[in-house]
């Protein structure tokens, strides 16, 4: 029998990616595109049976860490078992070029194999993600830590000089003149931290010119949040260009309830015609370098500096280079066992271990996550970073995560909306021509799942597990998941920013 289609999906409640609410259909899938919707006529190579099962476009993890992971670990399972078909990495400031500056920058996070040339610009990394495709796509942000590193030889903890913030605006624009979707910072890690307002702007304007978005780890996230809030609006109004507020919170609870107001303010800057929007991961703890929170106050008295405020009982190591029987400790037990104050404790394992310690960090309000979530300015994120043992769970369910706890039992979003945030609304601020949305012709990214019974199945304690309830992911029309297992199939592809 002739087939008129490679894979055809029936009878889906698909969820097509604009918010509009669930409907019947069929799906056909040829090569790497979606042809049909609606009642598909004829037969196919392949068929799934989806009733009962809600179809979405694949959902698009705005907020990635992966940016050496895809080439080193390409199954990115992770991310792949929990529905991601792309991932935006680059954020934070820490940019996959030029590769050099980035070994250095990226180092407690991921280093890159041997087996990779160095490339030199964000040409060159797209170039090499194409060569060596991962299971899922890849899109960048170009990172400021990283070109500010390489221009000004190291950290440099001053202003760059006239030639080395012209050397920065080369380097951005290469990145975006390669397709990167725009420009991120990290205002708290070094060497972000030195820059002034002033810096940022300069480059933000090489961004607008070629039609990014400036995507910001803010200044401050604690006592400072409103004015960090204030700055990186600005940022994107002087320069021209949209702006994307990651992992949008407020820590340290004397800062709990402040996102009422930082929300109040993306609505202003919204009235007033800017593009400014958000991201979220689902969680009461963040994930980051000890040595981060122990250079910006973390432990130190008071309200615990620009990363706010978290006590050594809150705070669990994840991962130890060399050491991983300590991973799952926390501070307070180092605080106990050495008999030291919380920061000296850290110091001490920062001077015994290195500066390349990762931990998850409690200090944020369940409440305000919700605020967070419901508002119409926030898409979601996972912020994963998949490296010891023990990960902070997000890397693993933030997808299933919202789909089961806060959308079916708890009820803060509704699932048509809830798929826009991950799919349609990322797509269209990060300018992925074709992907994020269910229609003929757009490119076939797809995640089946079961509404009434998907869930995460990470845990602080346990992190490494893919969810239930989501079957079936496919990545430009190959299957990267079937039944729950990963195919290993090596879909994916670099995607480009639409210049449009």
């Amino acid at each position: 029998m002739e087939h008129a289609h490679d894979l055809i999906i029936r009878n889906a409640t698909v969820y097509d990616g604009t918010g509009a609410p669930g409907i019947r259909a069929d799906i056909a899938i040829d090569a790497d595109r979606i042809t049909e919707t609606g009642t598909v006529r004829g037969r196919a190579a392949i068929e799934i049976d989806a009733h009962g099962l809600a179809a979405a476009p694949g959902f698009i993890d705005v907020h990635s860490h992966d940016d050496f992971h895809v080439l080193t670990e390409p199954d990115v399972t992770h991310n792949v078992l929990q529905g991601i078909t792309t991932v935006i990495v680059g954020n934070c400031g820490f940019g996959a070029a030029p590769a050099a500056a980035a070994q250095v920058q990226m180092r407690a996070i991921q280093e890159v194999g041997r087996e990779f040339e160095p490339w030199e610009g964000y040409a060159g990394y797209l170039e090499t993600v194409d060569a060596n495709p991962p299971s899922l796509n890849v899109a960048a942000l170009v990172g400021h830590h990283t070109v500010r590193r390489a221009a000004m030889g190291g950290v440099g903890k001053r202003p760059p000089t006239p030639d080395e913030l012209a050397s920065m605006r080369r380097m951005v624009a290469e990145g975006m003149e390669a397709g990167a979707v725009g420009m991120s910072t990290g205002l708290v890690y070094e060497p972000g931290r030195y820059s002034d307002t002033t810096e940022v702007v300069a480059l933000a304007e090489e961004v607008a010119a070629r039609n990014g978005i400036y995507v910001s780890h803010m200044r401050n996230e604690g006592d400072g949040l409103l004015d960090a809030v204030r700055e990186t609006i600005g940022i994107g109004e002087s320069a021209g260009c949209g702006v994307e507020i990651s992992h949008h919170k407020a820590v340290g609870k004397g800062n709990w309830g402040k996102v009422a107001r930082s929300l109040e303010m993306i609505e202003a800057a919204q009235a007033r015609g800017a593009d400014v929007t958000a991201d979220q991961y689902p969680y009461t703890a963040r994930s980051t370098m000890l040595f981060a929170l122990v250079q910006n106050g973390t432990f130190g008295s008071g309200s615990g500096g620009a990363m706010g405020r978290s006590s050594p009982d809150e705070v669990l190591l994840c991962s130890v280079p060399g050491a991983p029987e300590l991973e799952g400790r926390t501070l307070q037990s180092f605080v106990e066992e050495w008999d030291l104050p919380g920061e000296d404790a850290a110091n001490r394992l920062l001077s015994e271990r290195g500066n390349d310690v990762l931990v998850a960090a409690f200090g944020m309000d369940e409440g305000d996550v919700r605020m967070v979530m419901a508002h119409p300015s926030t898409m979601i994120g996972t912020d994963g970073l998949d490296r010891g043992s023990r990960p902070h769970p997000r890397a693993w369910g933030t997808y299933p995560r919202i789909l089961g706890k806060y959308v079916r039992d708890e009820g803060i979003l509704a699932l048509e909306d809830a798929v826009w945030r991950m799919t349609g609304f990322p797509a269209k601020k990060f300018g992925l021509r074709d992907r994020g949305v269910i229609r003929a012709g757009a490119f076939a990214d797809i995640v089946l799942f079961d509404p009434a019974t998907v869930a995460d199945r990470a845990t602080f304690e346990d992190p490494r597990h893919g969810p239930t309830g989501m079957p079936h992911v496919i990545v430009n029309g190959q299957f990267v998941v079937r039944d729950g297992r990963h195919t290993h199939a090596r879909a994916g592809t670099a995607l480009r920013r639409d210049p449009a």
